[in-house]
């Protein structure tokens, strides 16, 4: 059976909406950080919630319905299995970084800004990493883009979902985890729905916003931070060589790349990488 691509008209409105959710939001941080005296918490909320209406409203006035999510409930072994994967794909760019870094220091570059990783949250930013950004981003990435994109294919859904909330972070670094977890929460939406999807995104962001105070809480938030860094791993690993060992031996399912032409060849999806990765390499990179 032959799949419905969505029309090129309704994928170019959603890439134009990307875009312009993008540039709103780089153009609002740095119009509100040059005002004295805003905290970094405000700035960021207030330029999140701006620039996300322009895809969420647009998405609530399309005509027609995108696909929905399964209304399958995740098991508890099934959630930390997930969070451990993402956990263990950010720790794997933490490794990654150095490395990194030593390849751009070759050419005078940096990558990595001061002391990234060491601040403590104020409340208001705390508010904005834990709780408001994961959830509009949810909204926006899966809740709008990986749905859209379904009729074309679960697999390339998943992964250009995840490619545009990597680059749209504008940081290397950020955007190789976000990818990273982009294609876990993207996952997680169409197998288990939007809900587990933000409650993972939450989570995670939630372990990266503690590990700092952990690091301060002497001898006890060295062991709690020993055990986030350890355990995800160990579950991730387990879990995934588990995984493999029970579809040994299925047959595998076609895979759903059907369309893909119909959304890659699309100039306005074009516009909106090339924006977001050039964003990514100038705000990134640096001289030493």
């Amino acid at each position: 059976m032959n799949k419905k691509i969505p029309p090129l008209h309704s994928l170019t409105w959603l890439w134009c909406s990307l875009f312009a959710y993008s540039v709103l939001f780089g153009l609002l941080q740095k119009l509100l950080s040059s005002v004295p005296g805003l905290p970094e918490g405000i700035v960021l909320l207030l330029s999140c919630a701006v620039a996300s209406a322009i895809p969420l409203l647009w998405s609530s006035l399309v005509s027609g319905e995108a696909p929905h999510f399964s209304s399958q409930k995740a098991s508890l072994g099934t959630l930390v299995f997930l969070i451990s994967v993402a956990l263990s794909g950010n720790l794997a760019v933490m490794v990654l970084t150095p490395v990194l870094e030593r390849v751009w220091n070759l050419v005078g570059f940096t990558a990595q800004a001061a002391a990234v990783g060491e601040e403590i949250a104020t409340p208001l930013l705390a508010i904005y990493i834990c709780i408001v950004g994961p959830v509009l981003e949810e909204l926006i990435y899966r809740g709008v883009v990986l749905r859209r994109l379904l009729p074309g294919g679960a697999r390339q859904a998943i992964l250009l979902s995840a490619l545009c909330f990597g680059l749209m972070h504008h940081d290397l670094y950020q955007g190789l985890s976000a990818f990273w977890c982009g294609l876990i929460f993207g996952y997680a939406a169409l197998h288990y729905g939007l809900g587990t999807s933000i409650g993972l995104h939450i989570a995670g962001n939630s372990i990266a916003v503690a590990l700092p105070l952990l690091r301060q809480a002497g001898t006890p938030g060295a062991l709690a931070t020993l055990a986030l860094v350890f355990v995800p791993v160990v579950i991730a690993v387990t879990g995934g060589i588990r995984l493999l060992l029970k579809r040994r031996g299925r047959k595998r399912e076609r895979s759903q790349a059907g369309g893909s032409s119909g959304v890659w060849s699309n100039p306005a999806l074009w516009m909106l990488l090339a924006f977001d990765t050039v964003y990514l390499v100038v705000a990134s990179f640096t001289h030493r």
